[in-house]
């Protein structure tokens, strides 16, 4: 299966002339995101990720490495036409009215004249700005504007989408349409490789992450992967019986009690036997699954305070 992106070994340097000195942006970044994945792309802000975004859609150039993008270079027209772009900072024409505007962007994708209607109907609707379709861009708030930019993104029917930062500007319900309009993308097969300092929503609705710092990737792979915290599972039941504490103690366990239940942490080795003793003194086993980090922490202990060089 080839990727849908893919980055070798990727480095880039911003040569200053009049100062006469380098600075890296890039050291030797390499990751791939799969077709049908949402993958997040994380660090703080000075990390990268605009840069590597930028490589990955053709505006600049990279002083080394392979890049593909749904298997062509980047700037290649066979991969633009499969691609929609959603950039943190939009540079739209003010003076256009919503509808306008796409139907400016879709002559500009090369979306057939009778199609342009009724897909602009839909768009407008998918990003709730049907009752703003005859605003003018220059009066909308940050967060329709976003949404709007969201919109000319799908004018193409693109099978990738590369959005920075697609919930910025947005309150928390504009954030809740646009993560179930990710999932809805993601349903029908689309690969979507997303920028976003919002971690709490990437770990909802993302299959991968990326987290790059000072120009390096310090972490890749698997949402559930990177969550999973090794060698731990955590059983959840009704009660315990007064001679389980100390047994699960002995084993290294930790006993949480939480309103209507307990709470076991124990090492995967054990859980057969703590499992089995529970329903042998007729506990209710409610679940058992193996012990999830949640993605800040991950993020804090890879970057934490740590500025980019």
């Amino acid at each position: 299966m080839t990727p849908a992106i893919e980055l070798k070994e990727v480095t880039k340097v911003y040569r200053h002339r009049l100062r006469r000195n380098d600075v890296p942006a890039l050291t030797h970044v390499s990751f791939e995101v799969n077709p049908g994945e949402v993958c997040a792309f994380l660090g703080p802000n000075g990390a990268g990720k605009t840069t590597s975004i930028s490589i990955v859609m053709g505006f600049l150039r990279a002083e080394w490495g392979e890049i593909r993008v749904l298997g062509y270079e980047p700037g290649d027209v066979r991969a633009k036409q499969q691609i929609g772009f959603v950039p943190e900072n939009f540079a739209f024409y003010k003076h256009l009215r919503g509808e306008k505007l796409l139907r400016f962007h879709a002559q500009l994708a090369g979306v057939a004249q009778e199609k342009t209607s009724g897909l602009i109907e839909q768009l407008l609707a998918s990003v709730k700005l049907s009752e703003y379709r005859d605003l003018k861009i220059g009066k909308y708030s940050r967060g329709m504007v976003q949404r709007i930019g969201i919109a000319q993104a799908l004018l193409a029917d693109p099978s990738l989408l590369i959005m920075d930062e697609p919930t910025s500007g947005l309150d928390p319900a504009g954030r809740k349409e646009v993560r179930d309009l990710i999932l809805t993308l993601k349903a029908t097969g689309k690969t979507i490789f997303l920028s976003s300092h919002l971690l709490s929503e990437v770990e909802q609705i993302c299959d991968r992450a990326v987290i790059i710092n000072a120009g390096r990737v310090v972490r890749a792979g698997a949402m559930r992967e990177l969550l999973a915290v090794a060698d731990r599972v955590e059983i959840l039941a009704d009660r315990l019986p007064g001679d389980m504490d100390s047994v699960i103690q002995q084993l290294g366990g930790v006993i949480e009690r939480p309103a209507g239940g307990v709470r076991i942490v124990v090492a995967t080795a054990h859980k057969r036997e703590i499992v089995e003793r529970l329903w042998v003194a007729g506990c209710d086993v409610r679940s058992m699954q193996p012990l999830k980090n949640s993605l800040e922490n991950i993020y804090m202990q890879l970057v934490g305070d740590v500025r980019p060089a």
